[in-house]
């Protein structure tokens, strides 16, 4: 099932997407434009990203030649909803990074759905 919802605090379209997994995990991939080092822009987004209610895991894929990078984002959906993620990432440096596009997909094992 493919659901969308749109931020209310920015202008991204959330694609929520139910998938079978091993485990229940519900991921955030964030496509970020902006980042311009592995060392100063991932570890901020990362950071700020880790100290959010309900994130377990926030890796970022990096590449210096790209000019999209993506954040897997693994969070509860429970305790935070990705359109706070998108706008904590937006808000990092007054605007620096920008999420162009984002889906969550909620994995659940075959016994579950």
């Amino acid at each position: 099932m493919v659901l969308l919802s749109s931020c209310s605090q920015c202008d991204v379209q959330v694609q929520h997407i139910d998938r079978a997994g091993a485990t229940e995990e519900t991921v955030a991939q964030l496509a970020i434009t902006g980042m311009m080092c592995e060392i100063a822009c991932v570890s901020k987004v990362r950071k700020e990203l880790y100290s959010l209610p309900g994130v377990t895991r926030a890796d970022i894929q990096f590449d210096a030649d790209q000019k999209v990078d993506t954040a897997l984002v693994a969070f509860d959906p429970k305790v935070i909803a990705p359109e706070t993620l998108i706008a904590t990432v937006e808000e990092i440096g007054d605007g620096l990074y920008d999420v162009e596009t984002a889906q969550v997909v909620h994995y659940a094992p075959e016994s579950s759905r």
